[in-house]
């Protein structure tokens, strides 16, 4: 499970790296902040995180999901 989730970190850090400085709107969020998708996806630790919380089902999809495959539709087939 750990080599998957390093895979992932690698092809979205590396996928979405002309997007890091997409914001995404704070209503995404509950702490109404903005956040953009290098926050989620700027490097490997961070792309970690962000799958471990994804594979925990902690404020998955309204926080990380939808805003980043509005703006790269690909991303869904990694999530999915």
């Amino acid at each position: 499970l750990l080599i998957l989730q390093v895979v992932c970190s690698v092809l979205l850090v590396d996928g979405l790296r002309d997007l890091r400085e997409v914001e995404i709107p704070s209503g995404e969020h509950a702490s109404g902040r903005s956040y953009v998708i290098g926050d989620f996806f700027g490097g490997m630790s961070e792309a970690l995180f962000t799958l471990f919380q994804i594979l925990t089902l902690e404020s998955w999809c309204m926080g990380v999901v939808r805003p980043i495959s509005y703006h790269a539709p690909w991303t869904l087939l990694v999530f999915a």
